[in-house]
């Protein structure tokens, strides 16, 4: 009531207000109608006072509903100072997401007496309920254009002061970079590649470059390879080490101080990885927003969930067919990104179509996502990583990739080359003109 009386009293409060809760956050239907009155008549230019705000309710038919203009008077009368507005909106922001947890939690406890569903189906629903509620500040359902356009204003001035390529979480592929912007929040980014093309390769170098170089929390899902060959890639990746040769222990001694240097750096970044293996989507989606609960807790937010590699997840319950099942993922994994607005970077493997179809040309396009078309579909992103030298076994391409960038859905699509360098498990930008790659280290 004090914060009604407030904005009917000073103009100024209204915006202070409006900046803090909404019409959803009142629990008595008649602060609710008396604050969409108010917003309404502000939101056209025109003063809102005891006197517009009656007719306005008058005009509604709503009036009366709301206790006639005696409660409104009684509104007026609640204000001690407009001074303390911004204080007395936050208790009602705070009461209203109390109002949500109660409601939240009284349905997990009716799903949990009723044991109709799955244990890990309940624990879902409970973690992304919560979740849900926790980012109370990011509205769903139906926003008026006249809402959104002032964000959206906002946006595009941000974007124009600030004058960055990269606008979402950089990969360290310029031209990756440059094309979309770097990966995207609520994005579902898919990675495609034939066995050994290098697509963990590929995902690593840009884990690195996103949590070592940029300090992005990222979490990676490894049921592929151990956490042990995983960070092994991603030191010797870094310092430019042979890596077949660094597990055998032939390297020279001073490679120990590049070595070093990378183990250092990666130890102080911000990146987590699970290598459970077997693991299914839910267990998959648990793990992940429990991890963004922590960082919430710290002030901070998680950035990247990089996924190796996509066919090695399990779905729900028993499925009709693998198809089925890959469509659920792919559909959960968006999902995931959306919720909680971040870009997911899964690898997936892709059809041998490409290879017996008899087609002469092997690059690798959409229709080989394997398993599920339902891939190519939900997701925002999808590249395809192409070595001519892996079909020629020419040595003049041996250290010569493509990134196929296949589909975007805002932005453009095209090829980037790249170099790649498998003794060290390493991608790079492609040397200037005059310049040549950096070569091999013997590891002796």
């Amino acid at each position: 009531m004090a914060v009604l009386g407030a904005m009917l009293i000073e103009k100024d409060s209204i915006e202070t207000v409006a900046e803090i809760i909404q019409d959803k956050h009142f629990y008595s239907d008649a602060n609710r109608k008396i604050f969409q009155a108010v917003t309404e008549l502000y939101g056209r230019g025109q003063p809102a006072d005891m006197v517009t705000v009656t007719e306005e309710l008058k005009r509604q038919g709503r009036l009366e509903e709301v206790g006639g203009q005696k409660y409104l008077s009684d509104l007026m009368e609640k204000v001690s100072t407009p001074a303390h507005t911004a204080a007395y909106a936050q208790i009602i922001k705070k009461k209203a997401i109390l109002r949500d947890l109660i409601r939240i939690s009284t349905s997990v406890i009716e799903k949990s007496y009723a044991s109709e569903e799955e244990v890990s189906d309940i624990l879902d629903f409970a973690q992304e309920r919560v979740i849900d509620v926790s980012q109370k500040s990011t509205d769903h359902g139906f926003v008026k254009a006249d809402a959104l356009v002032p964000e959206v204003q906002e946006r595009i001035e941000r974007f124009y002061s600030e004058h960055k390529s990269v606008t979402g979480v950089p990969t360290g592929l310029a031209k990756l970079d440059e094309m979309t912007g770097g990966l995207q929040k609520g994005d579902l980014v898919i990675l495609g590649a034939r066995p050994s093309q290098g697509k963990t390769a590929l995902a690593l170098n840009i884990v690195y470059n996103a949590a070592v170089d940029n300090k992005v929390p990222t979490a990676v899902f490894s049921l592929e390879m151990g956490r042990h060959s995983i960070m092994e890639r991603m030191v010797c990746a870094s310092a430019r080490a042979n890596l077949s040769g660094v597990r055998k222990g032939f390297f020279k001694r001073e490679v120990w101080t590049d070595l070093t240097r990378a183990l250092s750096a990666i130890s102080a970044s911000p990146v987590w990885i699970d290598d459970t293996p077997g693991m299914d989507i839910m267990d998959l989606r648990t793990r992940t927003r429990k991890l963004q609960s922590q960082l919430m807790s710290q002030g901070k937010e998680l950035g990247l969930v990089v996924i190796d590699y996509l066919q090695l997840l399990r779905g729900r319950g028993r499925q009709e067919s693998r198809q089925q099942e890959v469509s659920e993922i792919s559909r959960m994994l968006k999902d995931l990104a959306r919720s909680l607005n971040v870009p997911v970077l899964a690898l997936s493997q892709l059809n041998r179509r490409n290879e017996s179809s008899g087609r002469t040309d092997n690059r690798p396009q959409l229709s080989d996502l394997r398993e599920s078309g339902s891939l190519e579909q939900d997701a925002d992103v999808v590249g395809l990583i192409h070595r001519e030298y892996y079909y020629t076994k020419d040595e003049a391409v041996r250290n010569k990739a493509e990134l196929i960038l296949a589909k975007q859905r805002n932005g453009p699509v095209g090829d980037i080359e790249l170099n790649y360098f498998p003794e060290y498990t390493r991608f790079d930008n492609p040397a200037l003109p005059g310049t040549e790659p950096i070569a091999e280290e013997v590891a002796l």
